[in-house]
């Protein structure tokens, strides 16, 4: 045990050596002291200049200092968050180009913010489109390809499911902003062919900015991590900032005034906080199990195409039709619908031994690499192999049948001794497993009532269990490793119930050492 205790003491020291040298290495340009003023300076201004312009506006504090308020202190928030996701693109090499883009976005915002405030405000005359509209206008490109870039750095082993939950979700928001957002500013446009095409762009470049933020968060498996859901929420508040503007300036459709500012500063806010997040990016992988929120985005947005389409075409073709067509989309969804829930009936069986009702060794396989991915040394999960003894016996003696009975009983009695401290398993004959996630407290009481549970005595034949356990991820860390450990401790066992030296050859590599250790 003492040599487990200084081996797992070595790798630890080693990986955290090695996670210096990593962030180290992504760490350049600027000394600890540098960042920690930016940092500090960079939180006065976004949070502070945010808080301080909302109050103007919304309450009406400092009514003598508008331009100071809603003017200057405005643009040096925008530029400030700008400034913020250039020195995470600095800090990160992995995420450069994407934070580089992001923060190039933001300060294009920043400039066009700049140049309104100097040459636009209050000049009856200024021309449109202008300069400033430039700076708007090329935030879209650059956010769309740091965006994508950034979902690139962190996107890994992603099926194809979630992407085409991406696309549904994107295409879907794209409908619907279409039909309540463009459709709107289309029909109110006016102007020469460059004024009508530069107020159109706007709600264009907003639509898909939405889309985009709503297919990455279908990406993410609706699970973003922090870093995430601060970057796609600044982008969707940029967007509902714009569409209230935009409605605002259509022939009055919004109440009129400055309270839209404090919007816009919120989402620069949320960009910008990227610079206080851990290191520790959040990666897009795809989840292991399956469940059922895998129907609901298809489900949903099929929906949402029925009420849209049901609303746009319903005075443009007869009623009838547009009934016939909704319901056959909604037969669409049943159908689709019925057949996720066979498939899952079907490998629901696949999965299940037939005679035991427990899972089988292909469940096992899959729940013990996801027990390896998942377990951590402050939270292990615990393998146990159970191999009975006499069941030969008990089979010649009785019969098949009873024996088949037996081993029925036996699943029943070992699933009521888990309860719900983790899964148990037939994977052979006579062979069963158990896959313990509850408190390590917990470990030997289950084991003990499933070792009870699987002993029988009828007319002077004896069945009991060996069994061999092994530790992850502190003696095991992967399904191979596990397995082969708990095997080898488990035949160990048996062989000294026989009173015979247990004569066997142990694992190499980890396994073997933490035999060896514990025999030690």
């Amino acid at each position: 045990m003492t040599g487990e205790i200084d081996l797992a003491r070595v790798v630890n020291r080693r990986s955290a050596a090695d996670t210096r040298l990593v962030e180290s290495s992504e760490t350049a340009g600027f000394s600890t002291p540098t960042r920690r003023l930016l940092r500090q300076a960079l939180a006065v201004l976004l949070l502070g200049g945010t808080a301080v312009v909302a109050l103007h506006e919304w309450f009406g504090l400092g009514a003598g200092l508008d331009a100071a308020i809603s003017e200057v202190l405005y643009d040096a928030v925008v530029l400030g968050a700008g400034i913020a996701c250039l020195i995470r693109a600095a800090e990160y090499k992995r995420e450069h180009t994407a934070w580089l883009l992001i923060g190039a976005a933001i300060l294009c915002w920043g400039a066009a913010e700049v140049y309104w405030t100097a040459f636009i405000e209050g000049n009856q005359s200024a021309p449109y489109p202008s300069p400033a509209d430039i700076g708007y206008l090329v935030f879209y490109p650059l956010a769309y390809a740091g965006l994508a870039m950034l979902v690139r750095a962190r996107a890994h082993e992603i099926n194809w499911r979630l992407w085409m939950d991406g696309l549904i979700a994107a295409l879907g928001t794209a409908a619907l902003g279409t039909a309540f957002v463009f459709d709107f500013v289309a029909e109110k446009a006016t102007g020469s062919t460059l004024e009508e095409l530069t107020t159109l762009s706007y709600p264009t470049g907003d639509i898909a900015m939405l889309s985009l933020v709503v297919g990455v968060v279908a990406l993410t498996g609706w699970r973003p991590g922090r870093t995430w859901s601060l970057l796609l929420a600044g982008l969707a508040a940029l967007v509902i900032a714009d569409i209230a503007y935009t409605l605002q300036s259509t022939e009055g459709t919004l109440p009129g005034g400055e309270w839209i500012n404090p919007i816009y500063l919120i989402a620069a806010v949320c960009l910008g906080a990227a610079v206080w997040q851990p290191r520790a990016a959040d990666e897009i992988t795809s989840p292991r199990g399956r469940d059922r929120r895998e129907i609901v985005v298809p489900a949903v947005f099929a929906a949402v195409m029925i009420g849209l389409f049901s609303m746009q075409y319903y005075s443009a073709t007869g009623g009838l039709s547009t009934v016939l067509w909704a319901a056959t989309m909604t037969a669409v969804i049943v159908r689709l619908t019925m057949s996720d829930r066979e498939n899952r009936r079907l490998l629901e069986a696949v999965r299940t031994d037939s005679l035991t009702g427990l899972g089988n060794r292909g469940r096992m396989e899959g729940d013990l690499a996801l027990a390896c991915d998942q377990a951590s040394p402050g939270r292990p999960a615990m393998l146990y192999l159970f191999d009975l003894n006499g069941f030969k016996r008990y089979n010649d003696t009785f019969g098949h049948p009873a024996g088949d009975q037996l081993l029925k009983r036996f699943g029943v009695l070992l699933k009521e001794a888990i309860g719900d401290d983790g899964s148990a398993y037939r994977i052979g004959g006579d062979e069963f497993c158990l896959l313990l996630t509850c408190a390590e407290g917990r470990f030997d009481a289950v084991a003990k009532a499933a070792a009870e549970a699987l002993t029988a005595s009828d007319r002077g034949v004896e069945v009991a269990a060996a069994w061999g356990a092994a530790t992850i991820p502190t003696e095991a860390g992967n399904p191979s490793a596990a397995l082969q450990l708990a095997d080898v401790r488990m035949y160990a066992q048996k062989e000294s119930r026989r009173g015979a030296p247990a004569e066997i050859e142990l694992p190499a590599g980890d396994a073997g050492q933490a035999i060896r250790a514990g025999r030690g």
